[in-house]
């Protein structure tokens, strides 16, 4: 009986359907019969290893595309944001100012107290 909660059958079940090695035998057998082939045999090979090449060569523009366009856009619009950010905030700082005169005071000095006290005298 399959059990659900058995993730060691589960995954060995998937992995005998997916398995990296199948991918990488297709490679393996064509340059295997290549280096015994005479010119015949070599246009044969490369008559129905096409297709595999054209799907490794599909997956090699799809990570340099991704490495090259994807990545950059995603990081530039970090950027881009970040630097939205920071000028909307700067802007609202000098408008705040302008308009109600009143400005926060950012001081490092520990005995500095951003507070008026006064004392009540009754």
């Amino acid at each position: 009986m399959f059990s659900f909660f058995n993730f060691a059958k589960l995954k060995e079940f998937i992995l005998r359907y997916v398995q990296p090695s199948l991918y990488i035998r297709g490679l393996e057998n064509f340059t295997k019969y290549w280096k015994v082939a005479d010119v015949k045999d070599r246009g044969i090979l490369m008559l129905v290893f096409a297709p595999m090449f054209i799907c490794l060569a599909g997956l090699g523009f799809s990570i340099v595309y991704f490495v090259l366009f994807v990545l950059p856009s995603y990081f530039f619009s970090f950027i881009g944001w970040a630097l939205l950010t920071a000028i909307f905030g700067e802007g609202a700082n000098y408008f705040y100012n302008h308009l109600t005169g009143s400005k926060v005071v950012e001081n490092n000095d520990p005995e500095y107290i951003d507070v008026q006290y006064t004392e009540n005298k009754k």
